[in-house]
C-alpha cells in the first residue's frame, strides 16, 4: 500500500536532519513524501526524494534571544501559522494520507491533522511529556523564574477559525503531552520515566544520523594526540564569546579542537576565533558524528540532539548550557553518569581545560557510555521509525478503505 505523508518542520538543522533518513526510507520503499521545510533547508529535504513545499520563515529563532516569556511562543506560533498555510495552499482540495510533523511544528500539524481528519504522526529530536513526567515542569524547577508563556489569546483567537476552541489545551507549549503516534529520535535511556509511555505509540528510536555526508567528512590532521569537538548546536549558535573562550583555552595545548558554529556568527567572527589558535579549526558545519567517532571530548550545549550523537559515539562530554531549555539533558547527563557540566556564569579557560581533561580520562564515565551506546545502537534509529510509521498508517489506510 502506497502512502503519501505530508511533513511540517522548522527552519533548524537540529530538527530537519534526523528526519532525512527516514525520508529516504519511505521513499525507497515506494511511499510519497511532501515535505513542508523553510525556504534555506529545502535543498538538503529534495535530495532524499521528496517533494518539497518551501515557504517564507518568519526567522522565529531570533526570539529565543529575547527576555519576554513569550516571545518565543509567539514567534513559533506564528511560525506554525506560515508552516500551515503553505501546506493548504499546496494541497488545496486535495489530501495527503497523514501528518507528520515536528515538535516544533505541532500546532500545525495537530490542526491540519484534526481539520483534515488525518492521522497525525509526531516526529521529536528530544524527550516528550506525558502525566508522569513534564519537560516544562522540568525545566522550571531547574531555573525557577524563567518560564515560558503561551500566547494564550492569539491561540485561542486562531483556534476559533478553524472550529478547535474547545481544545485549546492541546496547543500550549506548557501543557501539550503526547497523544499522537510519536517518534522520539532519543534512546529511552535519555527520557526520564520512560518506563511510563505506552510502547504501541511512543517509540524511542534513538539518533537517526545516515545520510549527513552533504555536511562533509572528516579526518583528525597527521599528529593529532587528542581530538575534541566543540558545538552550540543549530539553534543558540550566535555566542562569539564563547568560541573565543574554547579557542583561547586550548591554544598551545596537546589537542586538535574541531568547531562547529553554525549560522549564528558573522564572517567576520569567524574568520577571527579560526585565527586564534592553529590547532584549532572552524566549519559552519559538519557531520557531528564524523568527527566524534575520532573525538575524546565532545564540549556542547547539551541539546538532545547532539547528546545522542555522543551516546552514539560513546564520547564524553562537557555541558556548557547556554539556557534553561538545556538544563534538564544536564541533569540527566549527570544523574547517568555520562559526562559533566560547567554553568555558562562559571566558564573560563582554566576551568574548561580542567574538565575536559578530567572527564576524558574518566573510567567510570567511559564504560557509562559505553553501555548508553549498546542501548542506543539497538534503539533502531531511521530503520525502526519508517518501520513504525509504514505500520501504524497502513492501518488507518486499510480501516478507511474498508469503510
Amino acid at each position: 500500500m502506497t502512502l503519501h505523508i505530508l511533513f511540517l518542520d522548522i527552519p533548524s538543522n537540529g530538527h530537519v536532519l534526523p528526519k532525512l533518513d527516514v525520508v529516504d526510507r519511505l521513499v525507497r520503499r515506494g511511499h510519497r513524501v511532501t515535505y513542508v521545510v523553510a525556504e534555506g533547508l529545502a535543498d538538503r529535504v529534495r535530495r532524499f526524494g521528496a517533494d518539497v513545499v518551501a515557504y517564507a520563515s518568519t526567522d522565529p529563532l531570533a526570539s529565543l534571544s529575547e527576555d519576554d516569556p513569550a516571545a518565543a511562543t509567539r514567534a513559533f506560533f506564528r511560525e506554525n501559522l506560515a508552516i500551515l498555510r503553505a501546506a493548504q495552499e499546496h494541497f488545496g482540495d486535495e489530501r495527503p494520507d497523514a501528518v507528520a510533523y515536528d515538535e516544533a511544528a505541532f500546532q500545525a500539524g495537530r490542526i491540519l491533522s484534526r481539520i483534515w481528519g488525518l492521522p497525525p504522526v509526531l516526529l521529536t529530536p528530544s524527550v516528550v511529556s506525558n502525566e508522569h513526567y513534564s519537560y516544562i515542569e522540568h525545566r522550571d524547577r531547574l531555573a525557577p523564574g524563567h518560564g515560558l508563556a503561551d500566547p494564550v489569546e492569539e491561540i485561542a483567537e486562531a483556534l476559533a477559525g478553524f472550529g478547535l476552541a474547545d481544545q485549546l489545551p492541546d496547543f500550549l507549549w506548557n501543557t501539550r503531552r503526547v497523544q499522537e503516534l510519536t517518534i522520539s529520535f532519543v534512546p529511552s535511556r535519555m527520557q526520564p520515566a520512560y518506563e511510563t509511555f505506552d510502547p504501541e505509540q511512543v517509540f524511542f528510536v534513538g539518533p537517526s544520523v545516515g545520510k549527513r555526508d552533504f555536511l562533509g567528512t572528516w579526518e583528525p590532521p597527521a599528529g593529532a594526540s587528542r581530538v575534541a569537538l566543540v558545538s552550540l548546536g543549530s539553534v543558540r549558535n550566535g555566542d562569539a564569546g564563547f568560541f573565543e573562550t574554547v579557542a583561547g583555552a586550548f591554544a598551545g595545548r596537546p589537542w586538535h579542537v574541531v568547531m562547529t558554529v553554525g549560522d549564528g556568527l558573522g564572517d567576520a567572527d569567524v574568520e577571527r576565533i579560526a585565527a586564534l589558535a592553529p590547532n584549532v579549526e572552524v566549519h559552519r558545519w559538519i557531520s557531528n558524528v564524523g568527527v566524534l567517532e575520532h573525538a575524546d571530548v565532545f564540549v556542547t550545549h547539551g541539546g538532545s540532539g547532539s547528546l545522542v550523537e555522543a551516546w552514539h559515539t560513546a564520547t564524553p562530554v562537557v555541558i556548557v548550557p547556554p539556557a534553561p531549555d538545556f538544563l534538564p539533558y544536564a541533569d540527566r547527563t549527570l544523574e547517568l553518569g555520562a559526562g559533566r557540566v560547567i554553568p555558562p556564569s562559571e566558564l573560563d579557560a582554566a576551568r574548561l581545560v580542567a574538565e575536559v581533561e578530567a572527564v576524558a580520562s574518566d573510567g567510570a564515565v567511559r564504560a557509562r557510555l559505553r553501555e548508553l551506546r549498546e542501548d542506543t545502537r539497538t534503539a533502531g534509529g531511521a530503520q525502526r521509525a519508517a518501520d513504525a510509521i509504514e505500520a501504524h498508517l497502513g492501518v488507518h489506510a486499510r480501516e478507511r478503505e474498508a469503510s
